[in-house]
């Protein structure tokens, strides 16, 4: 049987379609190289659906995402 969070990410991405994910990685990326600039590990909590891991993984960062689901 598919828990809530199983059938509500099958929706999630085409409700957040217009979404701009690359332009709040790159304001999160922006915002870590001046706060944390030898920072090369993100630990993202409620991932989701992981559209921002994969852009931020595409600059270069390793990417450990944990949401609820998550044991």
């Amino acid at each position: 049987m598919k828990d809530v969070f199983d059938l509500y990410a099958g929706y999630y991405d085409l409700l957040y379609k217009d979404k701009d994910y690359g332009a709040e990685s790159d304001y999160a990326a922006k915002l870590i190289k001046e706060y944390a600039p030898n920072a090369e590990t993100i630990l993202e909590l409620g991932c989701g659906t992981a559209a921002h891991a994969e852009h931020l993984a595409k600059m270069g960062f390793t990417i450990h995402g944990v949401n609820g689901q998550n044991k």
